[in-house]
């Protein structure tokens, strides 16, 4: 049952901070390779299919919050911009490979989503994304881990 329960807790931190957070946490949970890419796949998978589908319901949210301030929402701001720089230098490619290691899987996400309209083009790429990073992550880490075992000790 503990076992289960670590297996959850890598998931739900790999639907948020994949790359950088659920891999190394899947090692401290004490899982092997294998296991370390199951969870943080199936963490990362469930975060990108849940805020691909919520992120005009937040856009949606935020627009009322704005309106019921009487304020409207701004056209040019720096968030913009910086959506505006990723779709133009790296398109869809690069923005699922650069969403698990460096923006997070939520932002990543929901800025996909607002730029293209096609969700299932969006989901197979962002989820592409998270399959390669779970491999190369864990990989990565791994040899780190065992290195950190051995002086430690265990």
């Amino acid at each position: 049952m503990e076992e289960l329960f670590k297996a959850i807790a890598v998931a739900i931190t790999s639907a948020f901070k994949h790359t950088l957070v659920g891999i190394p946490a899947g090692y401290v949970a004490g899982f092997n390779y294998l296991e370390v890419v199951l969870y943080t796949f199936i963490g990362g998978t469930l975060g990108i299919i849940f805020f691909v589908y919520s992120a005009r319901g937040v856009k949606n949210l935020y627009v009322k919050y704005l309106e019921s301030r009487n304020k409207k929402p701004r056209k040019f701001t720096k968030m913009n911009r910086f959506i505006v720089k990723i779709k133009q230098r790296f398109g869809l490619y690069g923005l699922a490979l650069i969403t698990p290691p460096i923006i997070s899987v939520p932002v990543g996400a929901m800025i996909a989503a607002s730029i293209y309209r096609d969700k299932k083009r969006v989901l197979v790429f962002m989820i592409g994304g998270v399959v390669f990073w779970s491999f190369l992550g864990a990989a990565i880490v791994e040899p780190i881990q065992q290195l950190y075992q051995f002086i430690a000790g265990k």
